[in-house]
């Protein structure tokens, strides 16, 4: 069975989001990894760290295998932050970016 994933994007620019979906839309495609909901939002800061926490929640609940970002500093912009969420959800994320993915 494939896995499934949860695509997060997060921009300061609405034109940037839509290439994000695209972009993870087609890492899935090439993954073999089914999107299960994506979550594309223009945010900054307290509240992309919030929706950002929900997500991955929901993927350490089950609902999904993974959350797919283009990059790890989607999922925060705070390092103390970032290590913390890598430290505790490492196995359920991945990166989307061909250039450079240091967790796979």
């Amino acid at each position: 069975m494939p896995r499934t994933a949860i695509l997060y994007a997060r921009s300061q620019r609405h034109d940037a989001l839509d290439r994000q979906v695209r972009e993870l839309e087609d890492w899935c495609d090439r993954s073999g990894v089914v999107p299960v909901g994506t979550i594309a939002e223009v945010a900054l800061g307290i509240r992309a760290s919030k929706r950002c926490h929900a997500v991955l929640a929901e993927v350490a609940a089950g609902r999904a295998d993974l959350v797919v970002v283009r990059d790890v500093s989607r999922l925060s912009e705070n390092h103390d932050q970032l290590r913390r969420i890598i430290d505790e959800h490492w196995p359920r994320i991945a990166i989307s970016r061909d250039d450079a993915d240091p967790f796979r």
